[in-house]
């Protein structure tokens, strides 16, 4: 066969699945992706972007069909990028993630007791609790609200999005007509104009206590007789909501939150469970967006940790101290370490509200603040990391190997750097089972939680 050119059309086998579900074929040892082809379809694609290494193709048609393959249940599912496998059962959603990270840690040259199957969900539907709106003003002078397109800025709306918790999802378009109908407007990427960046909205599962987060590009919204309007309307409409929050972020950045805010109603937080903790939540707190999953998530750490209860506990990339809270009451003392100062704030909240007296939190990076606990001589027996999506630094790693503690327990959202750690790691400590936890239903994200042990 020729070299492959835009516009060809050609005849492909599709081998695999990739990180982001997209197909998987090969052409005269050149790679071919495939969006939204399964492995096993055979397919007609056409050729739509070539370069040296590999090529992109577009189905044209599917002449061998997966058993595996489902109908979308969204409307915009093609053009929206908040999910990536409403095409796949969710069952071979959780046998290609199971394969994603076995490879990924095959890559790495990891060795590890076993791989579990992927923990899946019962009901891998509206289960987010908090959801991220962009509101845009286009050139034409019409206001959207909904998702980014796939690789774009642009503005996919959704009459519902069936991965969002229903409220919040009603709550979205609530929250935007209301303040289209006070006169504010989207904002534009182009020129930095207009009022309203982003509608954030939080929801507690166990609690339906919900927060509202209005980010706007100008500090004199904070004080807009319009918006003290909007405000009385929400709270007087829905008893759910405990607060409102006013954030500003004048940057030309896709960093949705600001560093100033004002509360304009309620105390600046929610709450919610996790298993048998009550935790305060704020706008900026890292906590599990699946909390279903998470309670999964946190039990299955519990269980591979195997605590005795006399052990010092370090909860590095701490949040709001959800991780190191739940296990508080099997070890002697909890240390968290966070940056985001006002998570910090919520966990020790947070230990206050659950009677935790075996735990302290400070704000900090982890790389500059573990040097604190060492020049104090408290060692742990045990480390908790839970980091985002980057994974360990470097410093962060050296200090652990510097500690070696007798166990480490890593919970990540990111197989890639996951593998890269556990394989830095893996010169003093032996790892045991990995088990995935799927926190993100028809999205490509897959979560992973294992237990390191000291070398013995």
């Amino acid at each position: 066969m020729k070299n492959l050119k835009k516009n060809d059309i050609v005849e492909l086998e599709i081998l695999d699945n990739g990180m982001n579900f997209e197909g998987i074929a090969r052409v005269d040892n050149k790679v071919v992706f495939v969006p939204e082809a399964i492995k096993g379809e055979k397919i007609l694609a056409k050729i739509i972007k070539v370069n040296n290494s590999f090529c992109i193709g577009k189905i044209q048609e599917i002449k061998e069909k997966s058993k595996k393959r489902s109908e979308p249940f969204c409307s915009v599912y093609k053009r929206c990028g908040g999910c990536s496998g409403q095409h796949i059962s969710y069952e071979k959603q959780l046998d290609i993630k199971y394969d994603l990270v076995k490879a990924t840690l095959a890559k790495q040259k990891v060795e590890y007791k076993e791989l579990t199957k992927v923990v899946g969900m019962g009901i891998p539907f509206n289960y987010r609790n908090k959801a991220q709106y962009p509101v845009r003003k286009n050139m034409d002078g019409e206001n959207k609200i909904g998702f980014y397109a796939k690789r774009s800025h642009e503005i996919i709306e959704n009459e519902e999005c069936l991965i969002q918790n229903e409220d919040i999802d009603r709550l979205s378009k609530e929250v935007f007509k209301l303040l289209l109908l006070k006169g504010f407007s989207g904002y534009n990427e182009q020129d930095n104009s207009g009022d309203i960046r982003h509608i954030l909205i939080r929801r507690g599962y166990h609690t339906s206590e919900t927060m509202i987060v209005i980010i706007v590009n100008k500090k004199e919204v904070f004080d807009d007789v319009r918006m003290e309007e909007v405000v009385e309307i929400l709270k007087n409409n829905n008893e759910d909501i405990k607060s409102i929050v006013l954030n500003l972020n004048t940057s030309k950045t896709n960093e949705i939150l600001g560093k100033e805010e004002k509360i304009v109603y309620g105390s600046g937080y929610i709450t919610d469970y996790i298993g048998k903790y009550k935790y305060y939540i704020s706008s900026k707190s890292f906590f599990q967006v699946n909390t279903v999953q998470a309670e999964v998530l946190y039990n299955t750490l519990k269980e591979l940790l195997e605590l005795k209860g006399n052990e010092i506990l370090f909860d590095l990339y701490s949040g709001v101290g959800s991780i190191g809270i739940f296990l508080s009451d099997c070890v002697k003392q909890v240390y968290g370490i966070e940056i985001e100062e006002q998570a910090v704030k919520m966990a020790n909240m947070n230990m206050k509200e659950n009677c935790v007296q075996n735990a302290e939190y400070i704000a900090g990076s982890v790389e500059s603040k573990i040097v604190e606990y060492e020049k104090r001589e408290i060692k742990p027996d045990v480390i908790v990391v839970d980091p985002p999506r980057k994974g360990l630094d470097l410093d962060s790693i050296e200090y652990i190997l510097k500690f070696r503690p007798e166990k480490i327990g890593y919970v990540s959202c990111s197989p890639a750097t996951f593998a890269r750690d556990l394989k830095l790691l893996s010169q003093y400590y032996e790892i045991g089972t990995v088990i995935p936890v799927d926190m993100f239903p028809n999205s490509e994200h897959i979560e992973n939680v294992t237990v390191l042990t000291l070398k013995k």
